[in-house]
């Protein structure tokens, strides 16, 4: 059964909750973060992508949320002091899914843009390594991994011990 119906300016591409679960936070179309009050169903912009939002992640135990845009760009923002605290350009091309590691260490992003190779569905090379793997905290660059062709989605597991990529094939 449907609880309740939220309302937000455009469509969302990805969506992250609170430890309390009193507030979500939504990655939209228009590039826009929103939290959203659950009860109230409020919304309110925390901060702004150059194009599509693709994926936020709120991080254990902290005040952060993680944002992920088509830009390529990964934005760190403090909810307790209102404001974006890093910026990166994490990919060349879009920042497809991220994710967030369950003990909030490490956050990931995905990238890939498909380019034929040769006429048998063959990827081109990659133009850089399609998998980053980011401290939660302080943005370090941790792990890099190249995966052919695009890949478009990635977890980790529950005992923080691996991370899954999943490509177009």
């Amino acid at each position: 059964d449907l609880v309740k119906t939220l309302k937000l300016p455009t469509m969302v591409l990805g969506l992250d909750r609170s430890a309390d679960a009193a507030h979500l936070y939504a990655a939209c179309m228009d590039g826009g973060i929103y939290q959203v009050n659950v009860n109230s169903g409020q919304h309110e912009l925390l901060t702004r992508h150059e194009s599509y939002a693709s994926g936020v992640c709120a991080v254990p135990d902290s005040s952060i949320v993680i944002s992920a845009g088509y830009d390529g760009v990964l934005q760190w923002y403090d909810l307790a002091a209102k404001k974006v605290v890093r910026k990166i350009t994490a990919h060349q091309f879009w920042s497809w899914q991220s994710a967030i590691s369950p003990d909030g260490k490490l956050f990931a992003s995905v990238t890939g843009q498909y380019l034929a190779g040769g006429p048998k569905y063959e990827p081109a090379p990659e133009t850089e390594p399609s998998v980053k793997v980011f401290d939660a905290l302080s943005g370090k660059t941790l792990h890099e991994y190249s995966h052919v062709p695009s890949v478009q989605a990635v977890t980790f597991s529950h005992d923080n011990r691996y991370l899954a990529a999943g490509n177009l094939m």
